[in-house]
């Protein structure tokens, strides 16, 4: 495979705004300063963890520790990797115009979580046994 230029990744990071895939995922936010917060959909919580800085297109969740730009973003609520996540940035044109050249679809499924995340131990544990 041939490898994803440095350029591309950098204009992904710089043009494809944070807060508006955060938006775009269902994610209310609420104006904290100069921050947007709003709740982790990585994790059960009733209080709003997640902050976006629009400043420097960052997310972080104080309740998980998960962070980072708007690959990071994609890759963990889609779960998958890192140049997939790339290529579902160029692709979409409602997330961001960059990168003018269309990129081919991927041929990666999006497999299923493994272990559904809201399971009690009884039904965790016939999980890993089958």
């Amino acid at each position: 495979m041939a490898r994803i230029p440095d350029t591309d990744i950098e204009r992904l990071k710089n043009e494809v705004a944070v807060q508006r895939l955060v938006e775009a995922a269902g994610i209310e936010l609420k104006k904290v300063g100069k921050d947007f917060a709003g709740r982790c959909p990585f994790h059960a919580e009733d209080t709003a963890s997640l902050v976006v800085t629009p400043a420097k297109n960052l997310w972080h969740c104080f309740g998980c520790g998960a962070a980072g730009g708007p690959i990071d973003w994609v890759m963990k609520l889609k779960g998958v990797s890192f140049r997939h996540a790339v290529e579902l940035l160029k692709e979409d044109s409602a997330l961001a115009a960059v990168c003018g050249e269309p990129v081919k679809r991927t041929t990666v499924r999006s497999l299923p979580p493994p272990v559904a995340l809201d399971a009690d131990d009884r039904a965790l544990f016939l999980q890993v046994v089958d």
